[in-house]
């Protein structure tokens, strides 16, 4: 049996109302030599039996005892017989062209090492949202400072190839949430990342999400972020332009971590995640202005949500 050129990695967890969707995305690809690894970490619904039905010989259906989204990757990682790797994760959609776009950069430029692109939010019925992630690095000929400073990438769009995740070591099983993060820093350390400027996937905002604002991990979620860095600026012997932009990975850190305290009316979180920023800062005034910036721009979400609301209540 010949190789794939791509091997999709779909890590899935009791996510049987969404994965058909998500699998689907896949299968309508307008790039077609891939394979499709979906690792059942340990879901109790009918996630097994909704996959066997399929029927498409590029799935590649595996099981094991629910051990986490870190574990499942390894797994995923360990069966792939692809020279690049992508991932989707079992809630969200790509868009037909996400493959051969990215492909198409890989392919042409070989000093790229792992290409990305924006993904776009949606709801959880699959109606398409304002929100987009992902945006061009902070430095441009430098992915890992740059991925230090915050992560630009939208981890359902990369696809990487296989040699620099296997320089990079597997993802660290022990983090619940950003572990994607954790790994891109890693690829980062051993090549360079290419962004496409497009929309090619879609993620989904549900109460169930890993992150989402209702979730359990998303406290976890919110301080592990700071570990990531903690990982990175503990070793010795870092390059002297790495330890000169500590302040600014951070500052950026708890500027981030503020701006979701205030996503979620947690006032009290928010102001000792900006004080905090403004502590690690070496350019206090830039500091305060994007605390303000931050403030300001929430304020008008939530107030335009309330007119918003207002207006559909005064129509029923």
């Amino acid at each position: 049996m010949s190789k794939p050129k791509v091997s999709v990695i779909m890590p899935t967890y009791n996510r049987v109302r969404y994965l058909s969707e998500a699998i689907q995305s896949v299968l309508d690809q307008t790039f077609v030599d891939f394979e499709l690894i979906i690792i059942d970490d340990g879901s109790t619904d009918d996630t097994e039996s909704l996959i066997q039905g399929i029927g498409d010989p590029r799935i590649r259906y595996a099981h094991q005892q629910h051990r986490g989204i870190s574990a499942a990757m390894n797994h995923g990682i360990r069966l792939a017989r692809g020279h690049y790797i992508a991932r989707l994760d079992s809630d969200d959609v790509w868009l037909p062209e996400m493959l051969a776009t990215q492909i198409k950069v890989l392919d042409t430029r070989p000093r790229i090492g792992l290409v990305y692109s924006k993904a776009q939010a949606m709801n959880a019925s699959g109606t398409p949202l304002e929100e987009t992630r992902a945006f061009s690095p902070r430095y441009a000929d430098d992915s890992f400072r740059s991925m230090l400073t915050g992560d630009f990438t939208c981890n359902i769009t990369i696809v990487v190839r296989r040699q620099y995740l296997d320089k990079a070591g597997p993802y660290d099983e022990s983090m619940a949430v950003n572990e994607d993060w954790d790994m891109w820093l890693r690829v980062a350390e051993h090549c360079q990342f290419a962004f496409s400027d497009l929309v090619l996937a879609r993620y989904r905002r549900h109460d169930s999400n890993a992150t989402g604002y209702n979730s359990r991990h998303y406290f976890q979620h919110l301080a592990g972020r700071k570990r990531v860095l903690d990982k990175v600026f503990s070793r010795r012997n870092l390059a002297a332009e790495v330890v000169a932009i500590k302040s600014v990975a951070y500052c950026n850190l708890h500027l981030w971590s503020g701006s979701c305290w205030l996503g979620v009316r947690s006032f009290r979180k928010a102001l000792v995640s900006f004080f905090r920023a403004l502590q690690t800062s070496k350019e206090r005034v830039t500091t305060l202005r994007q605390i303000l910036g931050l403030i300001l721009h929430i304020a008008f979400r939530e107030s335009r949500h309330y007119l918003n609301l207002k207006t559909k209540l005064k129509g029923i």
